[in-house]
Order: C-alpha cells, then sequence, then structure tokens
C-alpha cells in the first residue's frame, strides 16, 4: 500500500514508494533495479517473474494500480492525481534481465540515486588521509543567519593562535560571506574556490597535480594574518555565472569524494595544518561533499530556534543514515548552538532538555554517538559584520567568541611556540641610546640600519606576492615612509629578500631590483641606486645601465612632444629596459625586455620613487599629468598581461599626484591599492613607537615579535615605560601620554606620519638626558611638549618642498595679522578662496565644525596661529574625532 504521507501526482511520487521499501530492505529477490523518468517507470525483473512483478506492484500500489492495458509495450499503469476526465497515467514496464548483482557507487549526495538496486550496498570509502595531509574542518549549518561564518571565523583565529596553519576556504556558492569581507583587503583575490573547481574539472589528469599546484602557487598572494583565504569567486561580476559547480565535480570523477580530496592536497601542498571551508546551509548538493564525508571534521552551526533546530536534528539522522562516523579514524560531528543569551550562557544545564526541539536534538545526536557540544553567547556587535576583514577579526577579539569555539582546537595535534628575550639599560642610557637612534631614523638617506618594522600595509604587500613579482602603486603622504621603504628594498637587492623580511614567511619568487627612479636630494640613495643598478645589469647579463640622471632628462624632454597614454606607455617600457642596459636608447626595447625575461626564466623588479621631483608642475601642465597617468594605469595594466609576469613595478607615489593625474576613476585606483597604502593610524603609530624603541636596545614588557599582533590598548599599556601613563603623575589631571602624542601629531583626516613620530621621539629623548626628575620613564612631560613646536615647523618645511599648492597657502597664512592667526576661524576671516580652503582640508590641515574652522597642533604650531577661550576644548574634541575615523 502506498504509504499516507505520499501523493501520487508525478512519476515522483511512483519513485518515492519504492525508495522507501529500499530503506527498509523490503524489496522482492527477483527486482534487479529500477529506474523512474517522466513517461514510465521501468523495472529490471529476472526472466519468468512477470507474474510475481505485477502481484508485487499490485500491492505496493494498490489501490492505484492496473494491470490490464490495451498497450502490449506496456505491463501496467499506475494512476496519477487527475482532474476529472483527464486521467494521467504513468506506464510500467516490466524489462527481463540476466544482469548480475549490482553494487551502487557510494556518492556524497542527498539527491536519488538514477537507478534503484534490489541488492543495496554503499562503496567503499577512500583510505583515511595519512599524517602529511591537513584535517579537513567543514562548518555547516541548516538555516542561514546562525552565525555560522562568524563562528568559523572565530575558530580559524583560535587556530592560529594556537600555533596552527590555516587555509580557509569561502565555499558558499551562492552567498559567500568570507569573500565580502576581502572586498577592501583584497580588493583583486590572484584565485578562487570556482577556479579551483574548474580546473580540476577539466584537467585530464585524475590527480589534478598541476591544476591543485597552480592554485597553491596563486595563494602565496592570499596570505593574510597568517591565513591562506581562498574566496568563493574573484569577483562579484562572476558570482551569478557559475558554470562548473561542487556537485559537477563529483559527477564527472573517477573518486566520488574528489571534493575532500582536492582540498586535502592543496592543503598539503601549501604545508598547512588545517583546511578549513565554511559550506554553503540548507540540505545543498553545494555542500554534500563534505558534510556527507566521515574523514570530515563536520561542525554543524545552530541557534535556539525551532526551526534552526528542528532541521540541524533532521541533517544529523540523515548523516546517521549516509555517512556515519564509524571507523575510529573519523571524527565525531559537533554542534555549535550560536547566540546564546548570557543567561543560559551560565547555567549550561538550563535549557538542554526544555523544550521539543532541544529534545529532537539530543535525540538526533543519539544515532551518532557522543560528540563536543559548544555553546556561544550573544553579541549584538556580531549581528552584520563590517565589509573589512581586520574590523571583523577586531570585534571577534573582542567579543569572547574566538574562546568558546577554542575546545574544537583540541581535537587536533598540538603545536608549540617560540618566544623570544630581550635586554634592559639604565635610564639615561635609555635616553641618550634613543636620542641618537631616532636622529639617524628622521630621514631615510641617514637610517643606517636594515631592521624595518613590517608595518600592515608591507606585509600586505609581502604576503599577497610571495609567489609573483608585484605591479603595485604605493601611496603614501610626505614623510609616511615611502623613501625609506624604498631604501630597504632596494638595499636587499632581490624582492625575496625584502618580502621574506617583511612577512617572516618564506618567500619563493626571486626578482632582481631595478630602482629606475630615486629622489633627487638624496645623493646617499642615489648612488646606492646606482650600485644596485650595476649588479642587476651584470646579473642579467648586459651592461652599461643607462644613468638615472640621463633617464630624467628623457622623461622631460618628451613633455613637449604632446604624447597621448599609449605612447607615454611605451617611453616608460623603454627607460626601464635602458636602465638595467637592455638596448640602450632603442625605440622598443621595454618590450623586447619582457620578452628576453620570459623565455631566459628571468624576473626584474622595477622601483620607482622620486616622482615629485620629477613633475614639479603637475597640476597645471596637462602633459606631466598624461605621463604620470600611464606610468600609474597603462604600465601596470600592460605588465599584469605578461605571460608568466616577468617583470613587476612598485611606483611610490603622492596621493595628490594620483587624485590630479587620473581623470576617472581616481577614488577606484586607489581603493584597488588601498591595503598597500603606507597609512599610519593611531594603532600603527604606536607600533611604530614601540617598535624604534625596541630597536634602540630598550626593553618593553614584550617581545618584539609580538607587536604586530597587539591592539592600541595593549601598545598603550606597553608604552608605559617609555613615557607613563600622563604627562604627570598618575593621579595627576594631565592628558594621557600616549593620546596626547597622537592627538598632538594627527591631521584631521585622521593620519600621523611615521617621520613626526621619530623626529618627536628624537627631540624628547634629547631633552630627557640630563632630567633626574622624572625616573619612572625614558621620556619626560616636558620634552614630550616642548618637541611639538619643532616637529610641526619642520613638517611644514618638507611639505613646502614638495606641494606647491599647499605651499602657497601657508605663505598667504603667514602674512595674516597676528589677531587674524586665531582658531577658530572662518574663511572671510583668513582671506582664502574656495579653491584654497578645498586644498587646506584635503591635506588634513583644516576641518570645519558648523560655521567655523579649527587647525590641528601639528600645522597650528608651525603656523603660529593661537587659540581663543573657546578653541581649546573644540581642538581635543575634534582631534579624538579624526583619530577614530582614521583608525
Amino acid at each position: 500500500m502506498i504509504p499516507s504521507d505520499i501523493r501520487l501526482y508525478t512519476w515522483l511520487d511512483a519513485e518515492e514508494v519504492i525508495l522507501r521499501l529500499q530503506e527498509e530492505n523490503n524489496l522482492p529477490h527477483w527486482l534487479v533495479w529500477v529506474q523512474a523518468y517522466w513517461d514510465s517507470l521501468t523495472i529490471g525483473i529476472r526472466p519468468g517473474t512477470q507474474a510475481e512483478a505485477k502481484e508485487w506492484l499490485q500491492q505496493v500500489y494498490d489501490p492505484r494500480f492496473q494491470k490490464s492495458t490495451e498497450d502490449e509495450r506496456v505491463d501496467g499503469l499506475i494512476i496519477l492525481e487527475s482532474l476529472p476526465n483527464k486521467q494521467q497515467l504513468l506506464p510500467v514496464i516490466l524489462e527481463e534481465t540476466e544482469e548480475g548483482r549490482f553494487v551502487s557507487r557510494r556518492v556524497p549526495s542527498l539527491a536519488r540515486p538514477r537507478v534503484i538496486v534490489s541488492n543495496h550496498e554503499n562503496g567503499e570509502l577512500p583510505p583515511s588521509f595519512t599524517e602529511d595531509f591537513p584535517s579537513i574542518v567543514a562548518f555547516h549549518s541548516f538555516k542561514g543567519g546562525v552565525g555560522r561564518t562568524t563562528n568559523a571565523l572565530a575558530f580559524a583565529q583560535a587556530l592560529t593562535e594556537e600555533g596552527y596553519s590555516v587555509l580557509l576556504v569561502d565555499g558558499d556558492m551562492e552567498a559567500p560571506g568570507i569573500s565580502w569581507l576581502l572586498e577592501q583587503r583584497l580588493p583583486s583575490p590572484p584565485v578562487a574556490f570556482a577556479d579551483l573547481i574548474a580546473l580540476v574539472h577539466g584537467d585530464p589528469d585524475p590527480e589534478a597535480t598541476d591544476s591543485i599546484q597552480l592554485v597553491a602557487n596563486r595563494l602565496q598572494s592570499a596570505f593574510i594574518d597568517n591565513i591562506y583565504i581562498l574566496p568563493a569567486f574573484r569577483s562579484i561580476k562572476i558570482f551569478s555565472s557559475l558554470e562548473i559547480r561542487p556537485e559537477h565535480l563529483i559527477q564527472g570523477a573517477k573518486n566520488p569524494f574528489i571534493l575532500t580530496q582536492i582540498l586535502a592536497d592543496l592543503g598539503r601542498v601549501l604545508n598547512v595544518d588545517v583546511v578549513l571551508v565554511d559550506l554553503r546551509a540548507g540540505l545543498s548538493e553545494l555542500s554534500t561533499g563534505l558534510i556527507l564525508d566521515p574523514r570530515v571534521y563536520r561542525v554543524f552551526v545552530t541557534t535556539l530556534s525551532g526551526q534552526s533546530i528542528s532541521g540541524t536534528a533532521r541533517l544529523l539522522e540523515l548523516i546517521a543514515e549516509k555517512a556515519p562516523s564509524s571507523q575510529s579514524t573519523e571524527p565525531l560531528p559537533t554542534i555549535i548552538i550560536s547566540q546564546v543569551p548570557d543567561e543560559l550562557i551560565k547555567e549550561p544545564d538550563s535549557f538542554s532538555l526544555e523544550n521539543k526541539e532541544i529534545k529532537l536534538l539530543e535525540y538526533a545526536k543519539l544515532s551518532l554517538g557522543e560528540d563536543l557540544d559548544l555553546r556561544t553567547r550573544f553579541d549584538d556587535n556580531l549581528r552584520v559584520l563590517p565589509s573589512n576583514w581586520e574590523e571583523v577579526i577586531t570585534k571577534l577579539k573582542r567579543s569572547g567568541i574566538i574562546d568558546s569555539v577554542r575546545p574544537l582546537v583540541d581535537l587536533l595535534p598540538k603545536r608549540s611556540s617560540k618566544n623570544a628575550e630581550s635586554s634592559s639599560v639604565t635610564l639615561k642610557n635609555s635616553r641618550e641610546t634613543l636620542k641618537d637612534f631616532t636622529k639617524k631614523q628622521i630621514v631615510a638617506e641617514t637610517a643606517e640600519s636594515n631592521d624595518f618594522l613590517s608595518t600592515i600595509p608591507l606585509r600586505h604587500l609581502a604576503l599577497d606576492n610571495r609567489h609573483q613579482v608585484p605591479i603595485t602603486v604605493v601611496v603614501g603622504a610626505k614623510g609616511s615612509g615611502k623613501t625609506y621603504t624604498f631604501l630597504q628594498i632596494i638595499r636587499r637587492e632581490n624582492w625575496e629578500s625584502f618580502a621574506q623580511d617583511a612577512c617572516a614567511t618564506p618567500v619563493h619568487i626571486s626578482a632582481l631590483i631595478c630602482p629606475v627612479l630615486a629622489p633627487l636630494n638624496s645623493q646617499p640613495i642615489l648612488e646606492l641606486a646606482r650600485q644596485v643598478l650595476q649588479k642587476t645589469s651584470k646579473a642579467l647579463g648586459f651592461n652599461k645601465p643607462l644613468e638615472i640622471d640621463k633617464i630624467r632628462d628623457y622623461i622631460r624632454n618628451s613633455y613637449h612632444l604632446n604624447l597621448h597614454e599609449g605612447q607615454w606607455r611605451e617611453r616608460w617600457l623603454d627607460v626601464i629596459a635602458w636602465s638595467v642596459g637592455f638596448k640602450p636608447e632603442e625605440e622598443g626595447a621595454g618590450r623586447a625586455l619582457a620578452d628576453h625575461l620570459f623565455y631566459t626564466q628571468q624576473r626584474l623588479l622595477v622601483i620607482i620613487d622620486g616622482l615629485e621631483d620629477l613633475f614639479q608642475n603637475f597640476t597645471n601642465e596637462e602633459n606631466q599629468k598624461t605621463a604620470l597617468r600611464a606610468l600609474l594605469q597603462e604600465v601596470p595594466e600592460w605588465l599584469g598581461l605578461l605571460p608568466g609576469r616577468p617583470l613587476g613595478i612598485l611606483i611610490f607615489v603622492r596621493r595628490d599626484m594620483v587624485l590630479a593625474a587620473v581623470r576617472q576613476n581616481a577614488a577606484q585606483m586607489i581603493a584597488r591599492y588601498e591595503p598597500y597604502a603606507l597609512k599610519w593610524n593611531r594603532e600603527e603609530a604606536l607600533r611604530l613607537v614601540a617598535w624604534i624603541t625596541m630597536q634602540s636596545k630598550i626593553a618593553l614588557e614584550t617581545d618584539i615579535e609580538k607587536l604586530h599582533d597587539m591592539k592600541e590598548e595593549e601598545l598603550t599599556q606597553v608604552l608605559i615605560p617609555l613615557w607613563g601613563k600622563k604627562l604627570g603623575s598618575d593621579t595627576s589631571k594631565e592628558a594621557a601620554s600616549a593620546r596626547f602624542v597622537l592627538a598632538a601629531l594627527s591631521d584631521f583626516r585622521g593620519q600621523i606620519q611615521s617621520r613626526d613620530l621619530v623626529r618627536l621621539l628624537h627631540l624628547a629623548a634629547k631633552a630627557s638626558v640630563d632630567d633626574t626628575k622624572w625616573q619612572d620613564r625614558i621620556l619626560v612631560p616636558p620634552g614630550i611638549k616642548g618637541a611639538l613646536r619643532e616637529c610641526s615647523i619642520e613638517k611644514i618645511k618638507e611639505i613646502e618642498l614638495e606641494n606647491t599648492a599647499l605651499k602657497d597657502v601657508f605663505t598667504k597664512l603667514r602674512d595674516l595679522y597676528e589677531e587674524e592667526r586665531k582658531i577658530p576661524f572662518t574663511r572671510e576671516q583668513l582671506r582664502l578662496s574656495i579653491e584654497e580652503m578645498k586644498i587646506l582640508e584635503e591635506n588634513g590641515v583644516i576641518i570645519r565644525e558648523k560655521d567655523d574652522y579649527y587647525m590641528p597642533e601639528i600645522f597650528r604650531l608651525g603656523l603660529n596661529f593661537s587659540l581663543t577661550a573657546v578653541g581649546r576644548p573644540a581642538i581635543m574634541y575634534l582631534a579624538r574625532r579624526a583619530a577614530r575615523q582614521g583608525s
């Protein structure tokens, strides 16, 4: 008889009746196989069993089976649900066969089998992974919006904190949550999960060795916070056009568990400990390749809502039926109950058996055996994750969710961590040492040390280009460290050496350094650039590299030719070739150099700095803008299309030059290179102070390797031995030292320049050497406060050397009468045009609050503006607001 919950509308319902019997192992011995289609139900039977078969069908489909039929080709009819006088019938065809015993192929799928067989047996699973393979962990949920991605990200952080290396895969091909978080951090991912699936699907090698190696190679440029990240797609433009899906890969592969295998192989090539996959929610074929593989650590996330609990319970029942963890090497599933209110977190037993949904879940778990059951608390800050990787990680760390999922780490092998030792010196010696060390660090050409602070942008640059030469525009303001970074790169003479120092991770790309242009006002750097060019030219087998001065003259002489962007691109490519001695002063040398490098398997990285010296009138001369635009857009685009990427480029340039030169989509271009922009927010500024302090052999209560992972609050605490908690005693009403320094050196775009920080440290240390009053800190309060005016004066001098537009406005401000130089002020009071006020605002020199304008301390002191009675509190408020916006 037809089960009561089935209605025979279509052939699928007729097939479901037989599937139920198969699940109960209640198919007759004479039945060999069953195939159902929209036009018939065909049953393979043993010879001579026609009568038995019809009798059996009469019982199974009672009262809807008809034995007699006018069509001799049909052995019976199943009556389907129909309208009156429009009866729908499904023909039944019996085929006698001598076929042997059929064993179905074990496929990780929730879909109906194409053929129903009598003696149903699953095929064997592939063997368990050996120790050199990573663990595969899959996060899944029956419903979306339950915190699956949040918990997966928290677990990834817990793993890295415990010393595990991780490959994080966004396996949600319909709503890729992790991929959206990378839009700002990695706007152009080098490779995606969709690429991996498509490559393996089309690879004639069953092991897909080359495809996996290619993806692993490209993933070296997606190494973020010690995690390799494989997004679902490289671009949201192809998000809706997924041609090759995970289920296609499974259906066409000899190994039905190929999805698990290729992820394990990829993880092994990357040498990671764990491959962590965030899967699509629901009973979707996008996810079954992993959740129906008992070798996978399966983590199911649910909330306490009835629908989520019931769906998760049903999911666990399906796994117990189709893919239970039956071997000792197969991990048991894990459940995370997410978004639990605090009162239930504190009393976990109070809701374990309170309602029928929880009972259903507990019942489903019994069929799987004992498993790990975690609860993560509700945090309103995690309901909507920001679209910024760094912000998400910060929120996760503050929420406590990482500690909540940390017990999952215990399922995996342990890892160890290293500690470093530091030394200390006397107070007076510390002040002397800091004074001398920072003096050499103020300007790049006198910075003798080969060590440098690997800031977030530099780590991004190095990690994203561990297996390829970079093609990047590095944007930075005056004093942000452009020339210092340029110097550190050319000192190392090879990209591999610099990148490895920047990310403290093995780098597998060797590219000789070619400094085509260098800052004009630094003879030591120019001389070093010449020496590096000579070495690079010789190593490539060339000779007589064209001098930087001649290249600069060639560019200047081209200003008057009225060239378009394409012509300028060719000139830039040519001077790159000439600079290393390849076909000097021959047109077309640039393209020929790219071909030569490709065929000789050599790589070259071009470094360009000092553009402000070469294009001094870029704001007014259209030809200079065209030349810059070609260098910043046309050249990187052309280089990025070269097969094998033998030629890379790093261009250090000021933001205002980019905005002036790039007519359209300047913001889009800046956003593309935003991860590598040399910007110093509050946290990075404090990290630099701590690094400078420790580099000068002054001990702080941390290891220098740990600075990279510290947040603003931690760095503030670490720096107390340097400048105290406050600019006075701990009980005084003076400002907090760290807060005061950051506010005093910040512009109104929330930016702090590294040179200003280093200069303040030098001046404050110099003023502190002979102090005997303050014995609890290295830098004394009067020394810090007294350094600000000179910092401001020097900053303005340096800006005026490069930024002509700002220099003209500063001159007008100096010509004001003393009584006019008061803060706050109006535009009319300063007698400036709207355009001139815009220049000041764009450079962070002023900010508007209602009808008044204010100026930060770093500009106010050098321009000799004074504060009115109402100016002081407004400035402190606006400085804090600007700092928050920039952090």
